[in-house]
């Protein structure tokens, strides 16, 4: 054993008391420059932050970069589980029977289901002390014993999502039967900004490790942070940036995608497919038949692209017979028109709730 590496553990934690220092130096100065009543003071406090940043400037740097690091992996781990579980409590919502879920994700939610009580019961993570393993297997049973009334052991698809590289996040996705790499190569959010920001226009014939290298680096720098490694790339607040942005339109895109799956889903389960359109004016006027069925204003029309995405915009207006109308029953074969915020187009699919 070295004394050396309990100075470098001192070294470290003296960092973060003297950025605890520089937090309240800070919040003093604030404070008594807005009582604006005792300039001495002020002048005093200001003296004490100039000096103290002086001699803490480079040491303060290293903390915030660290800081920064860690909390922009938190957010990316944190809403990636978060987006998951509430996407896998939304299909249960949806999907009224149990069967009718996507054979894959049952079968992961029964081996992981599996995997989640090992991990409850060997006490390998505090992460989950919250649950206990006969509330996982109770909600297990219920899927097969009582397949209407069903919810799923949500937390047992993000099991392993700590690293989340690229690569880890898409196999995140492959549980919930998503294939993420496909989805984010149509994902506008995204695609618009690596052209704008990073001047690529060839996006679907890039490999995945260059398209999110900065994902893959952001992981890099945290593990080599929480490992205790030294720092030796240290980034400007100029540098963070990019990290920042790149992140904010990655789970942006993350999010959109679970979204439009799920309304993809929506498309099946509880809206039905316009069979026979007649025609679209305007790029924003359906035009199509219809019969026993009552339609109103702010129901929501589901559109499907000619490359298979989908979204969901409410209907603006409803006319019959060149009348307007706000809600409207229709009881024998008839065409009408509708009009949606979006433009639309005839290669189109449109799908509107089951009645």
């Amino acid at each position: 054993m070295h004394t050396t590496s309990l100075e470098s553990f001192k070294k470290e934690i003296n960092q973060v008391r003297e950025y605890f220092k520089h937090i309240q130096y800070v919040n003093n100065l604030v404070d008594y420059t807005g009582l604006q009543t005792n300039n001495e003071q002020i002048e005093s406090s200001l003296s004490t932050l100039t000096e103290h940043h002086r001699s803490f400037g480079t040491d303060k740097k290293i903390f915030e970069y660290k800081a920064s690091i860690i909390s922009l992996y938190g957010l990316l781990e944190k809403y990636v589980e978060i987006w998951i579980k509430e996407y896998l409590d939304s299909l249960s919502s949806l999907v009224s029977e149990y069967k009718e879920i996507d054979e894959k994700i049952r079968n992961n939610h029964f081996e992981l289901s599996l995997k989640l009580i090992n991990t409850i019961v060997s006490r390998e993570s505090a992460k989950y002390q919250h649950l206990t393993k006969e509330e996982v297997l109770e909600k297990l049973n219920k899927c097969i014993v009582n397949p209407i009334s069903y919810k799923f052991n949500t937390e047992a698809f993000v099991l392993s999502s700590g690293n989340l590289k690229h690569k880890q996040i898409v196999k995140l996705f492959e549980l919930i039967n998503v294939s993420l790499n496909d989805a984010l190569k149509k994902n506008q959010t995204l695609i618009q900004y690596i052209k704008n920001e990073k001047q690529i226009k060839n996006i679907p014939n890039l490999d995945t490790d260059t398209l999110y290298n900065t994902i893959n680096d952001l992981v890099e720098r945290r593990n080599q942070i929480a490992h205790g490694s030294e720092v030796l790339d240290i980034l400007s607040i100029s540098g963070l940036e990019p990290y920042i942005q790149f992140l904010e339109k990655y789970c942006q895109a993350l999010l959109e995608i679970l979204v439009e799956e799920f309304i993809k889903k929506e498309s099946i389960s509880t809206f039905k497919k316009i069979e026979k359109v007649i025609k679209i004016f305007s790029n924003k006027v359906l035009a199509f038949e219809i019969e026993n069925y009552t339609i109103k204003v702010e129901d929501m029309l589901i559109i499907e692209t000619a490359e298979g995405n989908f979204y969901k915009k409410p209907i603006l207006t409803i006319q019959l017979n060149n009348d307007s109308y706000t809600e409207l029953r229709i009881t024998e074969k008839a065409n009408i028109s509708i009009s949606v915020d979006t433009k639309i187009k005839e290669n189109q699919t449109f799908y509107i709730v089951k009645q």
